[in-house]
């Protein structure tokens, strides 16, 4: 049987990220709900279990407990180090963190670090909110073997694909705070249009010349893991004479010549001989200025039912450092939103 797209996408960022893993290529990223009493530690291992059967990327992840203060005692700016003290065993799996406040018992935060290659940003996202469901439901809501059959998903060589489960030698092993600081802002959400104005505006103030879209190619799957990111570029002659819908049917544009390259890739070398092309190609250009958009997730918030048991609030993450150590050069950044009932959350990356 070929393999479908999301077979293809799935090998081809395996393949695109240093092997062994380092710390440097971990997703962190923290979902913040309201409970009318926090989950135990019990809770999540048993929910969590349901992830891991039959699922043919991760066979297990380390799971914690950790108590703050409050809210602002565990920033977003903290998440980096986390990976580093939390998480020895990094290369085996993904760290798995229950987070409670002391002032404050009706809020429970999930926090996890994948690593980019066998998970992108938004599977991140929907992992939470599974998670979250199943701990609500007492059973299974991640349907891991139902994906996999629905989408007639071939996992019987993907063996051979996985990085080594060992540490990497990395001179950026020990970053613990990035080197840009992130501001956050929330507000009405906008439409697509509105929305890339804004981006474009932020584009043109820093002199930018390259628009890297991070841009997820199998957005409706239902499938909770797997890296699906595809990564697009607009050159800054477009984003100068274009509107916002215009920048969005540009990179729409590149998405389906991408797909096309991605459908001719068929055996193991060929996945390697493109993956290796993926980080040297986004170095190549300079200046870059990034945009992730999740989009309006309201669908998963919580509330379809048990809403007191847990409703998400909010969703905060950045891109690994591997990727995103480049939003701190000159001309360069980061735009990142999500939108949830009606308000979107934006974070703009601005250089220390």
């Amino acid at each position: 049987m070929p393999l479908s797209m999301v077979d293809k996408m799935i090998r081809l960022n395996l393949m695109s990220f240093p092997r062994p893993l380092g710390v440097t290529q971990f997703y962190p990223a923290l979902s913040t709900y309201s409970v009318e009493q926090p989950f135990s530690l019990g809770d999540f291992q048993d929910a969590v279990s349901h992830f891991l059967d039959k699922n043919p990327l991760f066979p297990k992840c380390y799971v914690i407990e950790r108590e703050f203060e409050d809210p602002e005692e565990f920033p977003i700016s903290s998440f980096q180090g986390i990976v580093l003290d939390e998480y020895p065993n990094y290369y085996d799996g993904f760290l798995l963190m229950s987070v409670r406040y002391k002032s404050n018992p009706d809020i429970q935060g999930i926090f996890t670090a994948f690593p980019m290659s066998m998970q992108d940003g938004y599977r991140c996202f929907r992992f939470h909110q599974a998670l979250m469901s199943t701990m609500k439901a007492g059973k299974d809501q991640f349907r891991i073997a139902e994906a996999i059959a629905e989408l007639e998903l071939q996992a019987a060589d993907l063996d051979q694909y996985l990085p080594a489960k060992k540490p990497s030698i990395d001179e950026h092993e020990a970053v613990r705070i990035m080197p840009w600081e992130l501001r956050e802002t929330v507000e009405p959400a906008q439409k697509i249009g509105s929305y890339l104005d804004m981006v474009k505006a932020e584009f043109l103030k820093r002199s930018s010349e390259n628009l890297l879209v991070m841009k997820n190619a199998s957005y409706a799957s239902s499938l909770p893991f797997g890296n699906h990111l595809m990564f697009l570029f607009v050159p800054r002659e477009v984003v100068a004479r274009s509107s916002g819908i215009q920048i969005r049917d540009y990179y729409r544009a590149l998405a389906a010549e991408a797909e096309k390259t991605v459908a001719q890739l068929e055996t193991p070398e060929d996945f390697a001989r493109a993956g290796e092309a993926v980080l040297p190609g986004i170095g190549a250009h300079p200046r870059r200025f990034g945009v992730n958009n999740y989009g309006d997730v309201s669908r998963y918030d919580g509330s379809d039912f048990c809403p007191a048991k847990g409703t998400l609030v909010k969703y905060q993450w950045h891109m690994p450092y591997v990727v995103s150590r480049g939003a701190a050069e000159e001309g360069s950044g980061m735009h990142m939103t999500i939108t949830i009932n009606g308000k979107a959350s934006y974070f703009l990356t601005e250089r220390r």
